[in-house]
């Protein structure tokens, strides 16, 4: 009987999230094509195919609605665990081979930018009229520093980093090279594919970061821009 019960409840939510959902998934495309400003609430519900005040109640503001979709476009995915609890992130920062750990790292963390990215001039004009985008994306800025100087600590505790450079001082090359900035730099103005951005990154950073020691083909044999790696 409970079971019976259960189910109109369960109908609703199911009802409600795909509703979710939708409106996310129409909110990106309407930023990523329109921008900050002129993606209203009401032309998002009207692609979404809902009242704007469903779209109100589900996500009260825009800034609240622009965060969540950044997260879902982030992850690819609705509802991602936090990047930490990602598997790949979990065996970048287990694996006993520096190489591997960074491959891994610029395998999935480049594909995050390259979700990221259309939205990267509605999220800059949005962190500049608006507070709540601002602090926000000072946090993910936050978070991403932080992320990288636990993927050095890491190195540094297993001895891999290349001699003689502070963790500090690695961390900093970590942020600059592995950017936002750096990948639409050479993506979107520069006109490298995705792929090549990767083995660059992956050979620059292995020289600046690591130890001088011959590289294992395994470290990057199973990746989207293993092909693109110079011989060693």
């Amino acid at each position: 009987m409970s079971d019976v019960k259960g189910r109109p409840g369960q109908a609703r939510r199911e009802r409600a999230e795909a509703t979710r959902r939708k409106i996310v998934d129409c909110a990106y495309r309407l930023f990523c094509e329109n921008g900050y400003p002129s993606t209203t609430m009401e032309a998002i519900g009207a692609a979404a195919d809902v009242a704007v005040q469903t779209v109100y109640y589900v996500f009260r503001t825009k800034a609240a609605l622009l965060r969540e979709v950044v997260e879902t476009a982030a992850a690819g995915e609705h509802d991602p665990p936090p990047v930490a609890q990602r598997t790949w992130m979990r065996q970048a920062l287990t694996s006993p081979d520096g190489h591997r750990a960074l491959a891994l790292t610029i395998e999935h963390g480049v594909d995050i930018y390259a979700r990221v990215a259309p939205l990267a001039a509605t999220i800059n004009t949005a962190a500049a009229s608006d507070p709540d985008i601002d602090a926000y994306w000072r946090g993910v800025t936050d978070s991403r520093r932080a992320g990288m100087n636990r993927l050095i600590a890491r190195l540094a505790g297993h001895g891999q980093l290349r001699p003689g450079l502070d963790p500090q001082r690695a961390t900093d090359i970590l942020v600059v090279l592995y950017s936002h900035e750096t990948f639409l730099g050479l993506t979107r103005d520069a006109g490298w594919s995705v792929p090549e951005y990767k083995a660059w990154l992956y050979e620059t950073l292995s020289r600046q970061l690591l130890e001088a020691k011959p590289q294992s083909a395994g470290a990057t044999e199973d990746l989207s821009y293993h092909d693109l790696l110079r011989a060693h």
